[in-house]
């Protein structure tokens, strides 16, 4: 779902809001979109939107994948979305993903994200 709901190219406080879960606390709503917003201008464009995204915890994507046991791991190293993406199998051995197979698993789903990444920006 587009958070850009009125089509402007940009996300606004409110429509950034209207896009949160429901029990997501307008003061963190509030803080997120000044995280967001790096130039202050009141709108999170395409640019500030996708450094954001770059910049946020990966612990995140890791749980939604169901890989919640290696979130702390994640979080504990300050492993965000940019640096993610750049992990091999190697480094989650030496971070401390004990188990192989689920090494494997979060290497295929980060590479499967490169390529959702990739495609969206218009690559082959």
């Amino acid at each position: 779902k587009s958070l850009d709901t009125d089509g402007s190219g940009g996300i606004s406080e409110e429509e950034l809001r209207a896009g949160m879960p429901v029990w997501a606390k307008d003061e963190d709503v509030r803080r997120e979109f000044r995280r967001m917003d790096a130039d202050g201008d009141g709108v999170v464009d395409a640019k500030e939107m996708a450094r954001a995204w770059l910049k946020s915890p990966a612990s995140v994507w890791l749980r939604d994948r169901g890989f919640g046991e290696y979130s702390q791991i994640f979080d504990e190293l300050e492993v965000d979305m940019d640096s993610m993406v750049r992990l091999t199998l190697e480094d989650l051995a030496k971070m401390g993903v004990g188990d192989e197979e689920a090494r494997h698993r979060i290497i295929w789903e980060i590479e499967a994200l490169r390529r959702e990444v990739k495609e969206s920006q218009g690559g082959d």
